[in-house]
C-alpha cells in the first residue's frame, strides 16, 4: 500500500529542468525531497525543503544529499519524505 502511494507521488514530480534558478531558490518555487547520503546517523534518511537551498544545507550539514524528487507543491514533498522515512 505504501509503495503505491510513493509511486503516485513520484508520478506528480517535475523534472529539475522545469524550474530556473533565482538566487538561492527557483522560479517557480519548488520543493525537493532529498536522501541524506552520509555515513553518520542522521535520524531520518529523507528530508524535504526549498529547492535547491535545502539540498545544499544537507550537504553542508551531513556531507552529502541527493535529490529524489522535485515538486511545485510543498505538501507533496512533505508527504513523500514522510512515506519514505517509514
Amino acid at each position: 500500500m505504501i509503495r503505491g502511494l510513493i509511486d503516485d507521488l513520484l508520478g506528480k514530480a517535475i523534472r529539475p529542468a522545469a524550474v530556473s534558478a533565482a538566487g538561492t531558490l527557483t522560479v517557480p518555487p519548488s520543493f525537493g525531497v532529498y536522501r541524506v547520503t552520509s555515513k553518520q546517523r542522521t535520524g531520518r534518511e529523507y528530508r524535504f525543503g526549498n529547492h535547491p537551498i535545502r539540498g545544499q544545507e544537507l550537504v553542508n550539514q551531513y556531507g552529502g544529499a541527493s535529490l529524489v524528487a522535485l515538486f511545485l507543491d510543498r505538501e507533496l514533498a512533505k508527504e513523500l519524505a514522510n512515506l519514505l522515512n517509514r
